[in-house]
C-alpha cells in the first residue's frame, strides 16, 4: 500500500475544496475524511440497481486525486460491481460478511426495481430481498446519480419495474433517511461531488442539505441558471434560435433554472468543458422531476414547438 504524508492528503483536500467551491478553510476538513478512509476507518461498499453504470465510470474520471489513487489506495472500496475481480459466490458471501460487522458507508448507484424485483439481482437474489438489511446496517448512505436519487430514467413515466430512488424506497420500507441518506444527484454523478461529499461525511459527518431532496449544500445548493455564463443574455431577453447562436438557451430547452450543481463553476473533464459552454442546453440531470414525463423531451427546437413546462417563478424558492 502506498503511504501518504499528512501534506499529500492536505493536496488532495485542496483541490477538493476548490473544486467544490468551498475555500481553503474546508481542506483540512476534506483531508481529515480522506486520510480515515484512507486508513481503512471508513471501509465503502458499492452496489447498482438499475443503471447503465454511468456514475461508476464517472467516479473513476476522477482527477487529483485520480481513478487508481482513489480506488486501490486512498478508498477503503470493499466491493464494486464493476471493478471488483471477486463475482457470484465470493461477491455475496463479502457483502454479507460486511453487513454483519456493521460500520461502513453505502454507496447505491441506480434505481430500485420496487415492482418487478427479478430486474435487478446479485448471484439469483434479488436486489430488494438484499437491500433492506445492507441499508439499516449501513453508518450512511449516498446515492450516486439521480436513478438512486430520484429514480431517473429507470423510474420515467409508463416504466413497468416500479422503480424508484433510495429517499423513496426507504421511506417505503420504513428505514429512517434523516441524517443516514445523502442524494448526489446528476446523469451522472460529478466525481468531486461525491469523493468531495463521502471525504466531508468521513471528516465530520452528516452535512447540511436541502430539507426535501437530501443533496449536500456544498455541491447542489445554486442553480446552474444563476450562475450561467450567459445569464447577461438572459437578462437583455436575448435568446439563440439555433444551435451554435450567440444568446441564452432558453428557448432550446434549456433547464438550467431546475438544475441545482456547481457545473458552471467546477465543469467537466478536469475542467475542459460542461454542456452550456459546449453550446447545448441544460437538461436538468440534478432535478428529482429528471426524465419522468415521456412527453416532455430533453431538448426541443423552440417555444413555437413545445412549450417551456415551467414559469420564471418556478425558479424560485423551492428547488424541487
Amino acid at each position: 500500500m502506498a503511504q501518504y504524508s499528512r501534506r499529500d492528503f492536505l493536496r488532495f483536500g485542496a483541490v477538493l475544496a476548490a473544486g467544490l467551491g468551498l475555500g481553503r478553510s474546508a481542506a483540512p476538513l476534506l483531508a481529515q475524511g480522506l486520510q480515515r478512509i484512507f486508513e481503512r476507518q471508513r471501509r465503502i461498499l458499492w452496489l447498482q440497481g438499475l443503471s447503465c453504470s454511468g456514475c461508476s465510470v464517472s467516479f473513476l474520471n476522477s482527477d487529483s486525486p485520480g481513478p487508481l489513487e482513489i480506488v486501490t489506495q486512498l478508498i477503503s472500496l470493499v466491493y464494486h460491481p464493476n471493478v471488483s475481480a471477486t463475482q457470484g459466490d465470493q461477491a455475496l458471501e463479502t457483502i454479507e460478511k460486511l453487513t454483519r460487522e456493521g460500520s461502513y458507508y453505502l454507496v447505491f448507484e441506480g434505481a430500485v426495481p420496487q415492482g418487478m424485483p427479478a430486474a435487478c439481482q446479485l448471484k439469483g437474489r434479488p436486489m430488494t430481498e438484499l437491500l433492506p438489511n445492507i441499508l439499516r446496517r449501513a453508518e450512511f448512505v449516498f446515492a450516486a446519480g439521480s436513478c438512486a436519487a430520484f429514480g431517473g430514467i429507470p423510474a420515467g413515466e409508463g416504466n413497468v419495474t416500479g422503480a424508484m430512488g433510495l429517499n423513496d424506497y426507504m421511506r417505503a420500507i420504513g428505514l429512517p433517511v434523516e441524517k443516514r441518506l445523502i442524494n448526489c444527484p446528476g446523469c451522472p454523478v460529478h466525481p468531486d461531488s461525491l469523493v468531495g461529499t463521502l471525504a466531508y461525511v468521513a471528516g465530520r459527518g452528516y452535512p447540511p442539505v436541502h430539507p426535501e431532496l437530501l443533496t449536500p449544500d456544498m455541491a447542489y445548493k445554486h442553480s446552474v441558471h444563476d450562475d450561467c455564463p450567459r445569464f447577461h443574455y438572459w437578462q437583455k431577453e436575448t435568446f439563440a434560435a439555433r444551435f451554435g447562436d450567440e444568446g441564452c438557451l432558453f428557448k432550446l430547452g434549456c433547464l438550467g433554472p431546475l438544475s441545482h450543481t456547481d457545473c458552471p463553476k467546477r465543469q467537466w473533464n478536469g475542467g475542459v468543458n460542461w454542456c452550456i459552454r459546449a453550446g447545448a442546453p441544460c437538461i436538468a440531470c440534478t432535478s428529482s422531476e429528471f426524465s419522468r414525463r415521456r412527453a416532455f423531451p430533453f431538448y426541443r427546437l423552440g417555444e413555437q414547438h413545445h412549450a417551456v413546462a415551467y414559469q420564471e417563478q418556478d425558479r424560485k424558492g423551492d428547488k424541487s
